[in-house]
C-alpha cells in the first residue's frame, strides 16, 4: 500500500486546520451569544457555566466514542467520510436552530446537547486521519500544523466578542452552522483524496529516544495529559486576564489576551521538527520545566513588558507540550488503534476544560485567592516535569 506524499500530508494537514479554525470559532460563537440565548428561555445566568461545564463532559464522552467507532470503521474497511457528514449536518442543524429555540428551554437545552455530542467528529477524527495517512514520526508536525486553526480561532475570540456586540444571534450561528457543515466535506475530502499508510510501516515507524521505547501505561500518560491541560486552562483562562488588569488598563484586554495563543502559533511552525529530531518524549522532559519556569514569569512580571514576553514564551512552551504529547500518544498506543487513543486524548483535554469551568462555577477560584492561583499552573507542570523526567 502506497503511502502519502509530504507534500500531499502537507496539504490535508492545512485543510484539516481549516477544519478545526470553523469548529473552534463555533464554539467561540455559541458562548458569546449563550447568556442572551439563556435569558430569552427565563433560565438564570447562575446555571451558564454549569451548561458549559456538562458541554465540556458530553464532549469527553463523544470524543472517545468517536475514536471507538472510527477504529471500528477502519477494521471492516469502511470509509469514515459518511458517517462525519451525517454527524455533521446534525450539528449544524442544531446550532442552525438554538437562536430559534432559545424561547423553550426544554428543546433549546436539547439543541445544545445534540450539537455538542455531533460536533465531536470534527474534534477526534481529523487527527486519526492524519495518523492514517502519515507515519508516527511526522504525526506531531502535521498536529502541529493541524492546531494552527484551534490558535487561530482562540487568538479571535475577544475581538470577536467585541465585533458581535448587539448583533442579533441568528446570523452567526447561521454562518458557523454552515462553516461546520462544509468542513465536514473537507474531512471527506482529505480521506478520498490520500491513500492511508499501512499499519505495518507506521508500527515500524519510531521517533528517537533516550533509552528506547517509552515504557508507560496509557492511563499514567492521559494523567499526566490532564495535569498538563488544566494547569493550561487554568493559566490561559482564569489567571491571564487578572494579571493583565493588574499591570495595564482593563479596556486593553482584547489586545493583550491573544498573546498567549500567538506564542502558541509560533511553538507550533518549529516544533514538529524538534520532535522529529528529539523525540516527543525528550521534548517533553525539556519543554515542561521550562514551560513552568515561564509560567512564574507571568506570576513574578512586575511590568507589562515582562508580562507579554512571560506570556508568549508561555504559548511556545505549551505548543511544544501538545504536539509532543500526541507523538509520544502515538508512540505508546497501538497503530490500529490510533482513533480511540486519539478520542482519549481530547476527552482528556475536554475533562480539563470541564475542571477549570468547575472550580471558578463552584467558588474555588475565588476562595483559592489570585495567588495560589497564579502558582496553581507552575506547580502542575512542575509536578510532570519530575514524573516525566523518571519515565523510561
Amino acid at each position: 500500500m502506497t503511502t502519502a506524499s509530504p507534500l500531499g500530508d502537507t496539504r490535508a494537514a492545512w485543510l484539516l486546520a481549516g477544519v478545526e479554525f470553523f469548529f473552534a470559532l463555533s464554539w467561540v460563537v455559541y458562548v458569546i451569544f449563550l447568556p442572551e440565548l439563556l435569558a430569552r428561555g427565563g433560565i438564570d445566568k447562575h446555571y451558564l457555566p454549569w451548561i458549559i461545564a456538562a458541554d465540556q463532559l458530553i464532549f469527553a464522552l463523544a470524543d472517545w466514542w468517536m475514536g471507538v467507532a472510527v477504529d471500528r470503521a477502519r477494521a471492516a474497511l469502511r470509509r469514515i467520510g459518511p458517517m462525519l457528514v451525517l454527524l455533521s449536518a446534525i450539528s449544524a442543524l442544531a446550532m442552525l436552530l438554538m437562536p430559534w429555540l432559545a424561547a423553550t428551554p426544554v428543546f433549546f437545552l436539547l439543541a445544545i446537547g445534540v450539537w455538542v455530542a455531533t460536533s465531536s467528529a470534527l474534534r477526534a477524527p481529523p487527527y486519526v486521519l492524519l495518523s492514517r495517512y502519515a507515519g508516527r514520526v511526522t504525526l506531531p508536525r502535521l498536529a502541529g500544523i493541524q492546531l494552527l486553526g484551534l490558535a487561530l480561532a482562540s487568538a479571535l475570540a475577544p475581538y470577536l466578542a467585541i465585533l458581535l456586540k448587539g448583533v442579533d444571534a441568528a446570523l452567526p450561528f447561521l454562518l458557523s452552522a454552515l462553516a461546520v457543515a462544509a468542513s465536514a466535506l473537507a474531512l471527506v475530502y482529505v480521506e478520498r483524496r490520500l491513500p492511508a499508510a499501512a499499519p505495518t510501516l507506521a508500527a515500524a515507524e519510531a521517533f528517537p529516544t533516550a533509552g528506547g521505547a517509552v515504557k508507560a501505561s496509557w492511563a499514567f500518560l492521559l494523567l499526566l495529559a490532564l495535569l498538563l491541560a488544566f494547569g493550561q486552562q487554568v493559566h490561559s483562562v482564569l489567571n491571564s486576564a487578572a494579571q493583565f488588569k493588574r499591570l495595564a488598563d482593563p479596556a486593553l484586554l482584547p489586545w493583550l489576551m491573544p498573546v498567549f495563543w500567538i506564542g502558541f502559533s509560533f511553538g507550533l511552525l518549529g516544533v514538529g521538527r524538534l520532535v522529529r529530531a528529539r523525540g516527543p518524549l525528550q521534548v517533553l522532559r525539556v519543554a515542561c520545566p521550562l514551560g513552568a519556569l515561564a509560567l512564574a514569569g507571568t506570576a513574578l512580571a512586575v511590568s507589562l513588558a515582562a508580562l507579554l514576553l512571560s506570556q508568549f514564551v508561555t504559548g511556545i512552551f505549551w505548543a511544544a507540550i501538545l504536539c509532543a504529547s500526541i507523538g509520544l500518544a502515538a508512540e505508546s498506543g497501538n497503530p490500529l488503534h490510533t482513533g480511540r487513543h486519539t478520542g482519549a486524548l481530547m476527552a482528556t483535554l475536554a475533562v480539563a476544560a470541564f475542571s477549570r469551568i468547575g472550580l471558578a462555577a463552584s467558588g474555588g477560584a475565588a476562595a483559592a485567592g489570585a495567588q495560589v492561583l497564579d502558582w496553581l499552573p507552575v506547580a502542575l507542570w512542575c509536578v510532570v516535569a519530575v514524573l516525566v523526567r523518571r519515565m523510561r
